[in-house]
């Protein structure tokens, strides 16, 4: 069957569902890496606690960049591989690195204690730090966040679907980047090296 054929048969298909005709022409994957329009509502207060139990919010952070990923210790796939990269992309900075403080925030605080995301984290990289919380500050980070979680029973437990952003945080506590999973390892390093200072003397 002719292509152009097929392709207004999908559009039609479409503006009957309430679909735009644009969905048709739409990547399959989204830009790995985009620069977030200034003003995006992304980000904000949050509450957390650290492996040692100690409070933590958004002030803790202030004054250094941060590389922030949601997910949990029970993921089977997403997620090793996101903190895999973590590890990787530090070890590409090389001294750059000691200006990148990555978090790992759980979005399961039911199984994923203090302890067990320390030992989680450690796997991959001592750096990497794990964050966790009450379910109402978990859900108030991940609405700031735009992150989307949902709970899916398997068998007598669960597991989670979820997004996979990195985010790329500014020393101001503001949104700089973030990176989807299809973004290559390597271009994220890069991107992450250009953005963050040169020396302890620039101030980008």
């Amino acid at each position: 069957m002719n292509k152009t054929l097929i392709a207004c048969g999908l559009g039609i298909l479409l503006l009957a569902s309430g679909l735009p005709v644009a969905y048709l022409a739409w990547p399959a994957r989204t830009p790995a890496s985009v620069a977030i329009a200034e003003g995006a509502a992304i980000g904000g207060p949050f509450e957390l606690r650290d492996p040692t139990g100690r409070t933590v919010t958004e002030q803790t952070f202030r004054g250094q960049w941060t590389l922030m990923f949601f997910g949990f210790t029970h993921c089977p796939d997403v997620c090793p591989t996101a903190l895999t990269r973590v590890a990787a992309i530090l070890r590409t900075l090389d001294q750059q690195a000691g200006q990148l403080q990555p978090l790992f925030i759980t979005l399961d605080p039911e199984r994923d204690t203090p302890e067990i995301l320390s030992d989680y984290t450690r796997h991959f990289d001592p750096r990497i730090l794990g964050l966790t919380g009450t379910p109402e500050q978990i859900d108030a980070i991940s609405d700031a966040y735009r992150v989307y979680a949902r709970k899916v029973p398997m068998g007598d437990s669960y597991t989670l679907d979820h997004s996979a952003v990195m985010y790329l945080i500014g020393p101001d506590g503001e949104l700089v980047k973030h990176f989807t999973q299809q973004m290559d390892t390597n271009a994220m390093a890069r991107e992450i090296a250009d953005a963050l200072p040169r020396s302890a003397g620039d101030h980008q």
